[in-house]
């Protein structure tokens, strides 16, 4: 209708971004399909326009650390910090997001698949569980368990200490992009 082409590779990324329910992508490809100049719909056009969903917002910063890019990382919090998300809810996310990285490096140990982490997390589409073994492979099995458990003292210093939770999340991502390699 809109009298564009997308490929399969970039039409995956965009369900990835802003997720899969069609009322939802119905928008997002109006825009997009406005935005664009050329025929081919590229994943630069989606990026420029598409409004994401938060827990791929978090897959972004958590693939920023893994590429040792902290600028990026930090930017994307800033963003996220910016447009008034709560720190707790963004805690919850970038929890979920480490628990699913640390269950695909444990899965990478053990040899198996993508299809065991669609199982196991749930996941209608195999792009996010082979976006997950991807960035998983550049996270040691030690960084992605201490990951996960700094990020749950993180969620018990935001319920129980006065500090704040912008501050609090802040320096959980500085603490994960300082001990990527580790």
């Amino acid at each position: 209708a809109l009298d564009h082409d997308i490929s399969t590779e970039d039409a995956k990324y965009l369900i990835f971004l802003c997720g899969d329910l069609m009322n939802t992508l119905v928008s997002e490809i109006g825009k997009i399909g406005s935005y664009a100049r050329e025929r081919r719909v590229t994943r630069r056009d989606i990026d420029a326009v598409a409004t994401p969903q938060l827990d791929a917002v978090v897959f972004q910063m958590t693939d920023a650390i893994a590429a040792g890019n902290f600028d990026r990382a930090a930017s994307v919090l800033g963003d996220l910090f910016h447009m008034q998300e709560a720190p707790i809810k963004l805690l919850s996310v970038l929890g979920r997001q480490l628990r699913q990285l640390y269950s695909a490096r444990l899965a990478i140990d053990r040899g198996k698949n993508a299809a065991y982490l669609m199982e196991l997390w749930g996941l209608r589409s195999a792009y996010p569980a082979e976006r997950l073994m991807q960035s998983a492979r550049r996270f040691s099995l030690a960084w992605c368990r201490r990951a996960v458990v700094r990020c749950g003292e993180t969620d018990l210093a935001m319920k129980s200490t006065g500090t704040s939770g912008e501050e609090l999340l802040t320096g959980l991502l500085m603490e994960l992009a300082v001990k990527r390699g580790a």
